[in-house]
């Protein structure tokens, strides 16, 4: 964490992290202060959180043997 305002790289491994575990309060507060000036980190976690929503669902009926 360099500094106050929180860097893309730093965005982008705070979303793939909160994929495996639960993030700080003072991770989550950093992420959304970033997310809500930053349009590209912001479609970043829109692709993730399709990407996460997917795999909870499972293959769709006809992909499962």
């Amino acid at each position: 964490m360099d500094g106050i305002k929180p860097t893309c790289r730093e965005v982008h491994r705070l979303v793939s992290e909160g994929m495996d575990r639960e993030l700080s309060l003072v991770e989550r507060t950093r992420m959304r202060l970033h997310l809500v000036v930053c349009e590209a980190c912001t479609r970043f976690n829109g692709q993730m959180d399709l990407l996460r929503r997917a795999m909870r669902r499972g293959p769709p009926e006809d992909m499962q043997p």
